[in-house]
C-alpha cells in the first residue's frame, strides 16, 4: 500500500510540474521526466499486478488480472502488461509529437485514442483488452 501512494505521488508530482510548466526547461530536462514517469507508472502497475495483488481501484471494484491459465502474474508478464498497456496513449502521443498539435488537440486526440482502444475490446471474442491478448493475461472476476 505504501509503495502504491508513493509511486501515485510521484507520478501526480512529475505531472504537477508539466501542468505548472516547470518542465519547459530543455528537451533533455522534458524527455528526462517523461521517461521518469514512464518508469513509475509502469513500475506501479507491475508491482501491483504480479503476485496476485491489485491496485486499489481493482481492489475496489473486485477484478484481478491473471494469466490465461489463471495463475497470478510474474513479475516479467507483469512488466510486459503493463509496457503493453501504454498502446492506450502512445500512439496519440507520438501523432501529437510528429503533428505538432497543440494541448488541447492532444487531449482530443488522446481521448478518441483511449474510447477506441476500449471500444476494440469488446471487438474480441473474449472482450477482453490487446494489451491482455498480446500479454497473455485477462482480467476476471476476483474471489475476495
Amino acid at each position: 500500500m505504501l509503495l502504491g501512494i508513493s509511486l501515485v505521488t510521484a507520478a501526480a508530482s512529475i505531472g504537477l510540474l508539466h501542468l505548472l510548466g516547470l518542465a519547459q526547461g530543455s528537451a533533455q530536462h522534458r524527455l528526462a521526466l517523461q521517461a521518469m514517469e514512464f518508469m513509475v507508472l509502469t513500475g506501479y502497475g507491475a508491482g501491483f499486478w504480479s503476485g496476485g495483488r491489485q491496485t486499489l481501484p481493482m481492489k475496489v471494484w473486485k477484478i484481478a488480472v491473471v494469466t490465461k491459465s489463471g495463475a497470478p502474474l510474474g513479475f516479467g508478464r507483469a512488466l510486459w502488461r503493463a509496457i503493453l498497456a501504454w498502446l492506450w496513449v502512445l500512439p496519440a502521443l507520438l501523432a501529437a509529437a510528429v503533428l505538432h498539435l497543440s494541448p488541447s488537440s492532444t487531449a482530443w486526440l488522446v481521448a478518441a485514442g483511449l474510447l477506441l482502444w476500449a471500444a476494440a475490446g469488446l471487438l474480441r471474442s473474449d472482450h477482453q483488452f490487446l494489451h491482455d491478448g498480446l500479454a497473455g493475461t485477462r482480467l476476471v472476476q476476483a474471489s475476495r
